[in-house]
């Protein structure tokens, strides 16, 4: 039997990242975004990445990092393949888990079937729709 999974944590490979989660993103004006996980980049053969994974850009912004209630039923403004660096280069650790509003957005996708994001594509989504909605 598996330890419940304790937060906050810094990921060191997309083993223990699961849908839902949810990272600060940290934005120029000193409010913040939050970035999520929507679900597993399935390579070779079908295999789960360690370094890649699904990730969402929530549509919230706020004065302090997110938190699970604050996150809870909000939908995505986007979604793309992300290394895990994502995380580690913005907000720096995951979270918690938030109940997120993922439409028709699989678990599990092929690299063909969605765009890849560098490193601060995440940060800049959340920045752009802070500039629009704050």
């Amino acid at each position: 039997m598996t330890a419940p999974l304790v937060t906050p944590f810094t990921p060191a490979s997309t083993a223990r990242l699961q849908r839902g989660q949810f990272w600060s993103l940290p934005l120029d004006n000193g409010r913040f975004g939050a970035g999520c996980v929507v679900g597993r980049f399935l390579g070779r053969k079908g295999k789960p990445s360690r370094r890649i994974f699904l990730a969402g850009v929530v549509a919230w912004i706020g004065s302090k990092p997110p938190t699970r209630l604050d996150l809870s039923g909000c939908r995505l403004l986007d979604h793309g393949f992300a290394h895990i660096k994502s995380i580690l280069e913005t907000g720096g650790q995951v979270l918690g888990t938030a109940d997120l509003d993922f439409g028709e957005l699989p678990e599990a996708a092929e690299s063909l079937s969605v765009h890849t994001w560098g490193h601060g594509v995440p940060a800049v989504i959340a920045q752009k729709y802070a500039a629009t909605h704050s």
